[in-house]
Formats: structure tokens, sequence, C-alpha cells
């Protein structure tokens, strides 16, 4: 399979002007207003098309986006921001520091319904708007992470952030953005349809007339529109249909598969305040026993590369060794005493619970597969499978032994946004004072370039300790006609911008 370049190059002498793409999109956007959920199917479809970030963040630095130039005191505390001349909203109003204040102030009072966006600027102590276009922020400390959080905050227009009511609700229906594309309607249930509206002959006009985000929650129908020809990309082909249904033979000449590689990861929480999950040789007990090269091919067709870590680092995963669980476990205290088969502490025999969400069927696999060896190693696993909701509110009260959760994570990842209030690491109880401290030297960190040895310092202290069972980094395949020409994707997140389609 193919991949995709990070960075997409403007369309050469070939191109072709106009056309209409469609892409399918696996469920309906509550509503397309990103400050009010990091939701990813509303980033999909107003994401760099609809609304616009201050800076770019490709490879390891920054590129200007709404924002041309920037400078950082010297001191670290302030950085002026020059924005881009011309730039306008959709309703053709100009786009002015008022909106970049409005937006992050937006952010800086509404800790729960940005709850990631509002980590990411935890260092930012206001926004003033100054002459000639200018924007300056004020921090509490140093920190270049909130700079690289300017690159995942899109701007939205001040008048309907600070009216608020109805006015923002009206904005979540209708998008008003400084990007290449706008919505012009939304056919619930059915598409999205974004049209171009830079002029044909400006500079950064893109080649498209129009984007249409077509809603299907069947990943089986959506393949086969995507093979019919009346979807031209399907951003993540279901781990069921792949590699038979995504074959050669398959997909013929018409379609082309491109393998996406995000920085999601999956990992078991481990409530670390329990029992017999405070003792860091059990966790590694554990570790050891949960099968991931023969589940990656078992469960998850080979989408799936086993870690040992949160991929903002690396660590060789552990590998499995029941034999050695066995040892650790004998060796810590953990022992048969009744001769049961069933280890015990002070007589009690150990008996965890797993929670699942009940609609992730391979997870709920993967688990049995898991208590399996589990029993075999003298350990008791319950499994609990349970709605969404009640999952996340036994998490959130403490409730649980073990819960498998997934990550979203990002290239230059602000590890804050696992530890916070509102962070999956804050449900482990895991808070050791080096992994603190590490953090906050990440933070002063000047640099990308800077931050990633401490990122990875930060990885192997979570490897070693294992507040979690860390499994794997997904894969995610795509597919795409062969009529779409200049695709880009930063992890899954595919770049339509630059697209331009055959006639």
């Amino acid at each position: 399979m193919k991949s995709l370049p990070e960075t997409a190059r403007p369309p050469g002498k070939t191109a072709q002007r106009g056309g209409i793409l469609k892409v399918h999109l696996e469920a309906e956007p509550p509503h397309l207003n990103p400050l009010l959920d990091t939701v990813q199917v509303i980033d999909r479809v107003v994401g760099g098309l609809v609304y616009e970030t201050l800076l770019d963040c490709p490879g390891d630095g920054y590129q200007p986006g709404l924002a041309d130039t920037w400078e950082l005191s010297s001191d670290g505390l302030r950085l002026t921001l020059h924005l881009k001349t011309g730039a306008r909203w959709q309703d053709d109003k100009v786009f002015s520091g008022l909106d970049v204040q409005a937006t992050l102030e937006h952010l800086m009072r509404s800790p729960y319904r940005s709850a990631l966006l509002h980590t990411m600027i935890a260092d930012l102590e206001g926004v003033d708007v100054l002459p000639e276009r200018m924007v300056r922020l004020r921090f509490t400390r140093p920190s270049d992470l909130t700079t690289r959080a300017l690159c995942e905050i899109p701007i939205l227009p001040a008048e309907p952030l600070r009216t608020g009511g109805a006015r923002l609700v009206q904005l979540g229906r209708s998008p008003v953005g400084t990007g290449p594309f706008r919505v012009a309607a939304w056919e619930r249930g059915k598409r999205i349809k974004l049209v171009r509206v830079r002029a044909a002959t400006a500079p950064d006009s893109p080649m498209l007339d129009e984007i249409d985000f077509e809603i299907d929650a069947d990943a089986a129908r959506a393949l086969t529109r995507v093979r019919r020809g009346e979807i031209d990309i399907l951003p993540r082909v279901s781990e069921v249909h792949f590699p038979e249904q995504v074959s050669t033979a398959t997909l013929r000449d018409a379609l082309e598969v491109f393998l996406l590689r995000p920085n999601r990861y999956s990992f078991v929480a481990l409530n670390t305040r329990r029992g017999v999950l405070a003792d860091p040789v059990f966790r590694q007990a554990l570790s050891l026993l949960w099968d991931r090269e023969r589940f990656a091919s078992e469960f998850h067709h080979g989408l799936v590369r086993p870690i040992g870590a949160p991929t903002f680092g690396t660590a060789p995963p552990d590998k499995f060794d029941r034999s050695l669980a066995g040892r650790l476990l004998e060796q810590a205290g953990f022992r048969d005493t009744d001769g049961d088969g069933v280890r015990e502490v002070g007589g009690t025999p150990i008996r965890l619970t797993f929670l699942v969400p009940a609609s992730s069927k391979t997870l709920s696999s993967e688990v049995r597969a898991f208590a399996m060896d589990l029993r075999r190693a003298g350990i008791l696993l319950d499994t609990s499978n349970l709605d969404g909701a009640t999952l996340f509110s036994r998490v959130e009260r403490g409730d649980y032994d073990l819960c498998g959760l997934t990550w979203d994570g990002r290239k230059d990842e602000d590890p804050r946004l696992l530890i916070s209030n509102q962070g999956d690491f804050q449900y482990t109880g895991y808070k050791p004072e080096r992994f603190s401290t590490t953090i906050e030297r990440l933070r002063a960190a000047p640099s990308p370039a800077a931050r990633a040895p401490v990122r990875q310092q930060l990885a192997e202290i979570l490897a070693t300790d294992r507040p979690a069972l860390f499994l794997y980094r997904h894969d995610v395949p795509t597919l795409a006609a062969k009529r779409v020409h200049g695709l880009a994707a930063v992890g899954d997140k595919l770049d339509l911008r630059f697209v331009w389609v055959d006639p």
C-alpha cells in the first residue's frame, strides 16, 4: 500500500480545475462548531476547509497560516503575531485581531465544552489586539506548547462568540470561516456540501468547485458505494473488510489503497489506586500476559503495531511470556496457597473486572482471550460490557479495575492533555513526582526539536511504570478513486485543499 505526503504540493500545469469530490463521512456531526467539541467528524468537514488556524505545523516546525509572521519576546512571555493582509470571512467581513482574541478568550473560559483545546492554552494569560493587524499573546510562563496549540485551534468570528445564545447556535449550523470553502447545504442524514468561495484567479484558490461529505454510518454500504464510483474517498476502511475486500483483484483499476499512520493508540487503563494494581510488578505481569503479536494478527488483521509506550515516544512492547509473568507474581507474593489454581492476597482470590465499550466487538474478543491467559496464570478476570456513558461515568468515579481506551495523539503532543483533569491518565491515579517533573521540563522546552528527547523520557517512564497496558498503534487504510490527485495527510487527517479530479 502507498503512503501519502504530509504536505500537499500545489497543482501542476496538468491539473484540471473544477469538479466535485465526494468523501465518505462515517457519522452525522452534532454541529459544526469545532470550539464546542473536539469531535473528529466535525474537524473533517470544517478543519482547514472552512476554518483556518493561525499557524500550520508540518514536520517539526511552524509555518504561516492566518498569521504571516510572529516574534517571541526575549523573556519568552509575549508572542506577537502579524495577521495576514486581505484575509476575509466568508460573509465578506474583514478578519481581524478581535476574532483571534474572541476565539482564544472563549476557550480560556470554557474548560468543559472544549476540554482539550482549553488545556492546550493553559499557560495563556491574555490576548491584546494591537494596531497594524497585530495580536499579542501574554503567557504566565514561557510556553512553546501554546505556540504549538495555534496550529490546532481554528479561529472563529468574534461577533457570535461574544454574543452567544442563538447566534452561536446558528454558527454551529451554518459556519462562517476564512477558509477556501463554505458550507452551502446540510441535508441531515445524507450529506454536507461545501462550495469554493475563492475566485479561480486567486493564488490560493482550490481547484475543486465542490466537496460533498456523504454521511453513511454503514461501513459495508460505504465500501460498496466507493466501488460503484458514487464516492471518491473512503477515509477509513473497516478492519473487518481488510484485506479481503480491498485486494487488487477486488478494486481493479479504479481505486487505490493508501496506508495512513496516525498517532492513534489503544491502551488498557489500570486503576493503580486499587489493591493489586497498585503494585508495579503485578502490572508488569499483566502486560506480559497480553499477547499483542497474536491479537494483532488474529483480531486486527495486521492493521495495528504493538507498542510499549504512548506514540509521542518509543519503547519496546512487552512480549507475551506466561512463565516470566508467573515468576514475577510468585516473587511479589501473589501465590496460590490453597491449590485451587487461583492466586490470592490475604487469603482472598485475585479477581479483576474489565470494562469494555459495548460497541467494541474486537476488544470484547481480545479481552476474552486475555482472560483465558490470565486464568492459566492464576488470575480471574470478569468482563462488563457497558454503553459509553455508563462506562465513562464509572471510570471517572474510579469504580473500575481495567478499562480499554483509545487516544488520538498528535505528532508533537502535549502530554498535559493526557494527565489534565479531563485527560485519560487522571483516571489511573498515576501521578509520580518524576513524571510531573519531566512534564514541567517538556513544557519549558523552547521548540519542537527541544521537546523530542523529553517526550522520549516521558514515554520511557510510562513504559517502566505501566499505569496502563499500552497495546497498539493503529494504521488506517484509505481508499481513493484514481481520478483524485493531490491528496496529502497528517496522521489520518486528509488534506483536501489542493486536490483536483479528472473530469
